[in-house]
């Protein structure tokens, strides 16, 4: 499992050069760090990836209001590089992972809003993959997105009308590399749209749906037995890292089989 490989490294270097401080109370393994490794490293396990049918929708905490209980602002009032960035403080933690893991050629972002994530997922793609990527980043209300996230040379943003699928430039879908990283934070006819996406998407690439699912109304339940249909699992290791479904995208961290 690429997510484990520094994890992994560690352990069988401690063992072999120290394994005198491997003992509880030794100095390597302070506070039970060893469990925690062996966590990380045993990850990739026969369960990991769940169909939707076989999960409910319990979260531990709801993560748009985690940090209020000690800020007045919470997630909404984030920034990256000065710029809006909507996100919370464990899909900050999360989506690097994704991203050093999946490797992706072309991150799809529905929903722009200021541009602030596009540019921090442009970024993370510059350090965490390699080789080089793009992203491109869709949505109508292009003008609000601010000339610095512009002038990124990975980042392509796109003026659709994201209510109606056929505004996509099927062309240009055609032509991008894979593997494909695909957020939805548009919150726009979501399944429709996945539907459509779903045609150009390949065995391995993976579709996250922000914030919609939380509600797990009847459209959600049906949305999702639709996506079951159509071959795609949900990968419990992003949905669950920090407690059951604690993320923006309950149940909908989804890798196509």
């Amino acid at each position: 499992m690429k997510l484990a490989a520094g994890y992994k490294a560690f352990w069988e270097a401690a063992h072999k050069n120290y394994p005198q401080q491997m003992s509880s109370d030794g100095l390597l393994d302070q506070w039970g760090m060893f469990e925690a490794i062996k966590n990380v490293v045993n990850a990739d396990h026969s369960d990991r990836f769940a169909k939707p049918s076989e999960r409910d929708w319990m979260i531990s905490i709801y993560p748009w209001t985690f940090d209020k209980r000690s800020t007045k602002v919470g997630a909404l009032a984030k920034t990256y590089k000065g710029l809006i960035f909507l996100k919370t403080p464990f899909d900050i933690a999360l989506y690097p992972r994704l991203i050093w893991e999946l490797q992706p050629r072309t991150i799809l972002e529905l929903g722009s809003y200021q541009g602030g994530s596009a540019l921090w997922f442009a970024d993370n793609m510059s350090v965490l993959c390699e080789l080089t990527g793009e992203v491109h980043s869709f949505d109508l209300h292009t003008e609000c997105i601010h000339d610095d996230a512009r002038k990124h040379p990975l980042i392509s943003f796109h003026q659709v009308d994201l209510s109606d699928v056929n505004n996509f430039d099927e062309d240009l879908l055609k032509t991008l590399p894979h593997p494909w990283l695909v957020i939805d934070d548009a919150h726009v006819k979501i399944f429709s749209t996945f539907s459509y996406l779903n045609n150009f998407l390949v065995s391995g690439d993976y579709y996250v749906i922000e914030d919609n699912p939380v509600r797990a109304n009847k459209t959600i339940i049906d949305g999702f037995e639709l996506i079951e249909r159509s071959g795609f699992l949900i990968d419990t290791y992003y949905t669950d890292s920090f407690g059951a479904n604690l993320t923006c995208a309950p149940n909908a961290w989804l890798r196509k089989s």
